[in-house]
């Protein structure tokens, strides 16, 4: 070896022993690929300390110290073999990135028994001298089977091309740009050396393109949460699925956190800081000794904290604990009051039924998402009955993303009794999905809360309205009697800033009279939507449009919403119509009475919904309600009953 070598074999140990240095002192994933990649970057350690030794040896030997030629034998096959291993272990990083659990057994077989054979031939190469061989000077002289040497690189080389082009979506631009040029140029590299053994920059080469990898694809800040001592959730992605497919048994709590209590200012950036800082820190349990801690590891993603607990038979334990500690209260500092978490809690334990990345964020979002797990500060826990609940759900939303791709709802119609003129002048517009064969009867009540939450109800209330509107110009309605149509809005039409717009465009489309429609908002719709949804109103009411306010007295209702929101007509929701036939105290008894006097008083038409029997159709006329609606006059019917109901009463009527 010549100086020029040294030189270059020191400046590789140099990059080596920074790079393991760095990665010693930042906190690491332990996860498969890390392990490859930092054990790689030992072995090149010890295969560039071992060459220059081989190096100095030989000048040694050149000096005179022949006695030394069995020592530098031993010291170029040691070279050798943790060359392979050194090329074995960072390619094997490589392609793990690369292909996960796609890298089967027989790609791993051929490598394996292409190193061995390596092995064997650099172990034999002092007797046989096939590989290469030391002359009485010490001098390294290559052997007929040389090219043995150069053969290795290029094929790991090669297939990580291969491999890259294939995968070439799971890594980043750069990251695609920087593993073509290392792989391309370590074939270069080695083809060179067919030509000029001596060429002293291969192994430097080799760190060089590890510092690469080392600052990009495994940054140590990479997984690293900015605010917090967690990781980050691309973090938690990479070691979900490192310890699925090596089917280790582990454990996450998950945690979503909602507000905090006991400090100032409340749920603000700022404090979300400090607090988020504190609990992570306090779940790595840093006043245990390292001997003591749990195994345990801590990832953010805004509001959303997750817990991989290692040893799963210790984790529902641990779970509990950390779930009380964090909702007692955690100390900021010594001065300060104790802040507690008011946030949501879920302990996954795998494996189990969830078997990818997919369906651990499909259960977290339905978790978020469904309101009887809407509990906060108690732990929850994946059991058959979540799995039920959560399999009606997949396909309650799958049975509407198929209607609204195949046409699949059909509308029904409830009418609504005039009790001034004694006919049934309008009619609530409800849909129905047309095949529930596979999984029953789906109520609206369920369907359409599911739509909102999976973003489909634009797309199902554009279908919905289209229908009715057809129904509406091909049944020519106002013949029979009929004033208007109630069509329900969602809350999430309601915020659509050009929904009026929309609407109009629509009612012109199918030519109806925009009188002939009046929109049906909910109180929840008014209070989540506020500015929005009156400029809309007004909008639609320029035009001849009119608007109801839904489900009046089912919640908190509020009368700024009956003051501030121009509607000219409030549906009295069931649960206060039942309540009051129902009530055996005066209170109660007076509630339904009053709310009638007062919205008369304010000039609003007044319906009445849940109307089952005669004795509540004869009590509410009294009390002055112009329209009742419910299954004493009718359940909702299909369009063609509804067309021959109209005919029946409101034709004999006139």
């Amino acid at each position: 070896m010549n100086n020029c070598n040294i030189y270059f074999e020191i400046a590789s140990v140099c990059f080596l022993l920074l790079m393991i240095c760095i990665i010693n002192m930042k906190r690491q994933l332990k996860i498969f690929q890390n392990w490859l990649f930092a054990g790689g970057l030992y072995v090149m350690l010890f295969l560039n300390l071992t060459d220059i030794c081989s190096g100095l040896l030989g000048r040694q030997i050149r000096a005179g110290a022949t006695e030394l030629i069995g020592v530098c034998y031993v010291s170029a096959v040691v070279s050798f073999l943790l060359q392979i291993l050194s090329l074995q272990m960072i390619y094997s990083y490589i392609i793990v990135v690369l292909e996960g659990k796609k890298y089967k057994k027989p790609q791993i077989i051929f490598f394996t028994v292409l190193s061995i054979i390596y092995c064997i031939l650099v172990v034999t190469t002092p007797v046989t001298k096939l590989l290469f061989y030391l002359d009485k000077n010490g001098a390294f002289h290559y052997g007929r089977m040389s090219f043995v040497l150069y053969c290795m690189p290029i094929l790991f080389a090669m297939y990580s091309l291969v491999s890259l082009q294939i995968n070439r979506k799971v890594l980043s631009k750069l990251e695609k740009n920087l593993m073509v040029f290392f792989n391309a140029s370590t074939i270069l590299l080695v083809l060179s050396m067919i030509v000029l053994p001596q060429l002293p920059i291969i192994y430097f080469w080799i760190t060089v393109a590890a510092t690469g990898i080392f600052l990009t694809m495994q940054s140590p800040d990479r997984y690293l949460d900015n605010t917090t001592s967690a990781f980050n959730e691309d973090g938690l992605v990479v070691m979900l699925n490192d310890r699925i497919e090596r089917e280790k048994p582990f454990s996450v709590l998950f945690m979503a956190v909602h507000d905090f209590e006991g400090i100032k200012d409340g749920f603000t950036n700022e404090n979300k800081k400090r607090v988020y800082s504190k609990i992570c820190a306090n779940l790595r349990y840093k006043g245990l000794k390292k001997k003591d801690r749990p195994k345990i590891d801590v990832f953010r993603d805004n509001d959303n904290i997750y817990i991989m607990f290692h040893e799963a038979a210790k984790a529902e334990k641990l779970a509990m604990q950390i779930g009380s500690e964090v909702t007692d209260g955690i100390y900021l500092d010594e001065s300060a009051k104790a802040v507690k978490l008011v946030a949501k809690m879920l302990l996954f334990d795998f494996p189990g039924r969830i078997r990818t990345e997919e369906q651990f964020y499909s259960v977290i979002k339905y978790f978020l998402t469904d309101d009887y797990y809407n509990r906060y500060n108690e732990m929850q826990f994946i059991n058959e009955e979540f799995y039920r609940k959560k399999k009606r759900y997949d396909d309650v939303r799958h049975l509407v993303e198929e209607a609204i791709r195949t046409d699949g709802i059909e509308m029904y119609y409830q009418p609504i009794y005039s009790t001034q003129k004694k006919d049934f002048h309008s009619a609530e517009a409800l849909v129905r999905l047309r095949d529930t064969t596979s999984i029953g009867f789906v109520s609206p009540e369920e369907f359409i809360p599911i739509a909102e939450k999976e973003h489909l109800i634009l797309q199902l209330e554009e279908l919905i309205l289209r229908k009715i509107c057809s129904f509406i110009r091909a049944a020519n309605l106002q013949e029979l009697g009929v004033n208007y149509m109630e069509i329900n809005l969602s809350g999430n039409q309601c915020v659509q800033a050009d929904l009026a717009e929309q609407l109009q465009s629509l009612i012109n489309e199918y030519n109806i009279s925009p009188e002939f429609i009046n929109f049906e908002v909910t109180e929840t719709a008014t209070i989540d939507n506020g500015d929005c949804l009156i400029r809309n109103m007004q909008e639609l009411q320029s035009h001849g449009s009119t608007f109801a306010l839904d489900d009046y007295g089912s919640g908190a209702s509020n009368l700024k919403y009956l003051v501030e929101y121009p509607f000219e007509i409030v549906k009295l929701d069931k649960s206060i119509v039942w309540t009051h036939f129902g009530a055996t105290n005066s209170k109660t008894k007076a509630v339904l009475p009053l709310s009638v006097h007062m919205l008369r008083e304010m000039k609003v038409r007044i319906v009445a919904e849940g109307v089952e029997n005669a004795e509540q159709k004869e009590e509410l006329e009294r009390m002055g309600v112009q329209y009742l609606q419910g299954y004493y006059f009718s359940k909702p019917i299909s369009e063609d009953e509804y067309i021959q109901f109209l005919k029946r009463y409101n034709c004999k009527q006139a």
